[in-house]
């Protein structure tokens, strides 16, 4: 479904193999990061990782873009499903701001309203937020 060799950008770049995209700056000569994703209902994020160094400034973004762009070539219509947990590797923020602010929903209410409070209030999640399933729609949008 997927064609083995997909470029979006300058610096996206699809590994036939594993179904991984790696994010590479060419004109820095530097890794960015990568993601992981399996065809299935939707387009499932297995892993979204961005160096440390490198985020806050759009590759994430980039990242959901490219992947809504993938879910819609598969014939998904542009969803998206992931587990947004705080996995390690050196992370320090919780990543379920993020997806909601990208426009992620979740099943579980209790905790979307918890993330909604922290971006109204401009707070951080508490460290031990749960992982949990969210999907991303672009039609609901």
């Amino acid at each position: 479904m997927l064609s083995p060799k997909v470029k979006i950008t300058d610096i996206v770049y699809y590994s036939p193999k594993k179904n991984t995209y790696r994010m590479i700056d060419l004109k820095r000569q530097k890794y960015i990061g990568e993601m992981s994703v399996k065809v299935r209902d939707d387009l499932y994020i297995e892993k979204l990782f961005i160096n440390e160094e490198e985020r806050e400034k759009g590759y994430g973004k980039k990242f959901l873009d490219f992947a809504t762009k993938l879910s819609e070539k598969a014939n998904l219509g542009g969803r998206l499903r992931l587990l947004a947990a705080k996995l390690g590797f050196g992370t320090k923020k919780q990543p379920h701001i993020f997806y909601r602010k990208y426009g992620f929903e979740s099943m579980y209410k209790d905790e979307l309203n918890k993330i909604d409070e922290c971006i109204k209030n401009n707070e951080p999640l508490p460290e031990l937020f749960p992982p949990i399933y969210m999907t991303y729609n672009p039609k609901k949008k």
